[in-house]
């Protein structure tokens, strides 16, 4: 069993069952009366449904039972409020008038919406017609979930069924398998017995605008607390004002807000190359609407020309982020804002359980110069689409066509059902991804089902991707991990001899020694020698000797393996660099340059220009993507036969190197790097740059 997420934060929500309305705070500011709170899985950042939500759940209904009678009554008086739940996919709560109705779920291996129904959903529609729904009599006293049991009749595989005692009771809810068989999904105890009010239709009728007026005065306290926090955030930090804007409704509302209060931000859109055209034209829109300056940090084609070399991004292997997003934000950010600047967020906790755990005040290691805040961290998407209504905001039209997240249109955290929704809505940018996946198809020896069910969105064995892969019989081709990596190295690497005292490493070329050469400082040796096609390189405790196509590590601990990764990761940032510019862009001294050529399939190498500026703290090694992410996620499995040896114990991790640099830079005015320097006992007449900024708070 997957361990249960804990939720650090959750938000209560709940329902007025006179007024008909959901409501934030447990009493009714209408009526006055106690309310009681519905039971949404964590974190209940539930939202507004909208018109294509509905329509999807018309679909799901009417591929359930056939036909679209006591539709119009499951759904009942009220707005629909929709909450994720836990699911390989995408599934969602559905409550109207206080009750859960059922689920919406999108079915990966159907591709298509479907509703199951909840046990007062149930009684709702038989309320109507009691054939709407198949059910079948059995007679055991207990079920467990997934159980398959034996029923009294053959239906359809895949059709809902209601499971009822021979008395006629519902007890439970099962998909049939076929076979006079059933897997149960829901067991309700016993005889089912629930009062008339749970299922019928209230008397009274609600709409969008009953629950604005439900939330004046709560939204008016919400608000003001989200303003006085930029109000005073912005007047302690007194450095320049931005905004990140996304094109999506979080950071409409953060920017909204700032706006509120007559603060003008410049906009800082990051713009990843692979954003869907109405994000774009959402920017552009906002910015022309309200008077506003946009800086755009581009990351321009670098996904197109990189993802042919470095492969499909995945959840456990995200190369992607820091080359289209990171990158470029620490480029604009170093450029414009050396001294610092504070920018507004629109990041909220309830969107992942890594931002419940962050704080509303921090900063991006990638930018460290920006001091970010979040007004509306502790909001959930209720509070915010209550905002974008009471204030007639515009936001994003993708929202009311089924989108709800906004972001690169394949990024590998969607669901497949955000998948199919692009590839339908978006045939030429789909089309253009469709070739990616095809080659990498091709060139991995994956069925077709690699991407027409998604499974490409992760790297390495899953267990999701495994479960699907299962399910299609084709898992022997998915989780082949050391052959899948093989395949994704452009240089092949023979499994690894491993001794007590060393490790011989063969690849099936020779290597060309140029990337030791420009690169070596970065590793700080204690001596080396490089000539005629080998290299001996050694520290106090370990060495390295590299002979036309092998690699011999000598060691005496395990922690000395980390140098030997680190020679890898400088031999393929050297032949798979994509010219995304990270490494010298957080380069502090400004020592390493990415040198554009004019032949040859690479067109860009990395290149320490100035052995003296250079610090060998390897921050241009955690801070690239094909060094930290392609080698870490892709090489060192190979190396240590181990997909997960990215999380081994002996690696070193960028905020460590981070204290280790800041133990060698003294904060204040006038200080150089050449401290650094003459620590290592390398005496230079040379000025570095004073990188304390990188360090403090202001």
């Amino acid at each position: 069993m997957p361990r249960r997420i804990v939720w650090p934060k959750v938000k209560k929500i709940y329902w007025c069952l006179y007024c008909n309305v959901p409501l934030l705070q447990p009493d009714c500011p209408i009526c006055g009366s106690r309310c009681r709170r519905i039971p949404l899985s964590d974190p209940g950042d539930a939202r507004l449904a909208f018109e294509k939500d509905i329509q999807n759940m018309y679909i799901g209904y009417l591929y359930e039972f056939g036909t679209d009678k006591g539709f119009n009554s499951l759904i009942g008086r009220s707005i629909v409020l929709l909450n994720k739940a836990p699911y390989f996919d995408e599934m969602k709560e559905v409550y109207v008038d206080g009750i859960q109705i059922g689920r919406l779920y999108f079915d990966p291996f159907l591709r298509k919406w479907r509703f199951r129904l909840s046990k007062v959903g149930a009684m709702r529609i038989l309320s109507i017609d009691p054939d709407i729904v198949e059910k079948a009599i059995i007679d055991k006293r207990r079920c467990l979930p997934m159980d398959k049991i034996r029923i009294d009749k053959n239906i359809a595989p895949y059709k809902q069924v209601l499971l009822v005692r021979p008395s006629g009771k519902i007890t439970g809810l099962g998909y049939s398998v076929g076979n006079n068989r059933v897997i149960v999904y829901s067991w309700w105890n016993g005889d089912y017995v629930e009062s008339e009010k749970e299922y019928s239709e209230p008397s009274k009728r609600s709409s969008l605008e009953d629950v604005l007026k439900a939330h004046e005065e709560y939204m008016n306290i919400i608000e003001s607390k989200a303003k006085k926090f930029i109000s005073v955030m912005y007047e302690k930090i007194s450095r320049p004002l931005i905004a990140s804007f996304s094109g999506g409704k979080d950071s409409l509302v953060s920017l909204h807000l700032a706006l509120s209060l007559s603060l003008e931000p410049k906009i800082l859109f990051n713009n990843t190359g692979i954003e869907l055209p109405e994000t774009i034209d959402t920017v552009y829109r906002t910015i022309e609407r309200y008077g506003l300056k946009l800086i755009e940090a581009s990351a321009n084609d670098v996904f197109w020309r990189a993802v042919y070399s470095l492969g499909i991004p995945g959840r456990d292997y995200r190369w992607c982020c820091k080359t289209c997003k990171l990158t470029p934000l620490h480029r604009v950010a170093n450029k414009l804002w050396k001294t610092g600047a504070l920018n507004i967020v629109g990041q909220r906790a309830l969107e992942s359980i890594d931002r419940a755990r962050s704080p509303r005040i921090w900063r991006l290691r990638w930018a460290p110069q920006l001091l970010n805040i979040s007004p509306i961290n502790e909001w959930s998407q209720l509070e915010v689409w209550l905002y974008i209504f009471r204030h007639r905001l515009s936001p994003n039209p993708l929202y009311f066509t089924g989108f709800e997240r906004i972001g690169c249109f394949m990024c590998p955290a969607s669901t497949l059902a955000e998948l199919e929704l692009v590839s339908k809505t978006h045939l030429d940018l789909w089309s253009r991804w469709l070739e990616v996946l095809t080659y990498w198809a091709n060139r991995l020896d994956k069925p077709r089902e690699w991407i027409d069910y998604g499974l490409w969105r992760w790297n390495a064995p899953a267990r999701y991707r495994t479960m699907i892969a299962k399910r299609l019989s084709i898992v022997d081709r998915i989780d082949n991990w050391r052959d899948t990596f093989s395949r994704m190295s452009p240089i092949g690497i023979a499994e690894p001899l491993w001794a007590e005292s060393y490790v011989e490493i063969t690849f099936d070329r020779s290597l060309d020694l140029a990337f030791l050469i420009e690169q070596i400082p970065i590793i700080c040796p204690k001596s080396y020698s490089i000539e005629d096609g080998k290299a001996s390189i050694y520290w106090n405790s370990c060495s390295v000797h590299i002979n036309v196509n092998k690699i011999v590590f000598s060691y005496q601990n395990k922690n000395d393996v980390e140098k030997l990764v680190d020679i890898l990761k400088l031999f393929f940032r050297w032949h798979l660099c994509t010219g995304c510019r990270s490494c010298e862009t957080n380069c502090i001294s400004g020592a390493l340059k990415v040198i554009e050529r004019s032949e040859g399939t690479n067109l860009y190498r990395p290149i320490v220009l100035s052995k003296t500026k250079c610090l060998s703290c390897r921050l241009c090694i955690y801070n690239c993507p094909i060094a930290d992410v392609y080698v870490e996620h892709v090489i060192t499995p190979l190396i240590f036969s181990d997909y997960e040896a990215w999380r081994r114990k002996t690696r070193e991790h960028h905020n460590e190197i981070l204290e280790k640099l800041k133990k060698f830079i003294v904060a204040g005015s006038g200080n150089s790097l050449t401290t650094y320097k003459h620590k290592k006992g390398e005496v230079s007449s040379e000025k570095y740059v004073d990188t304390s900024q990188f360090f403090t708070i202001p």
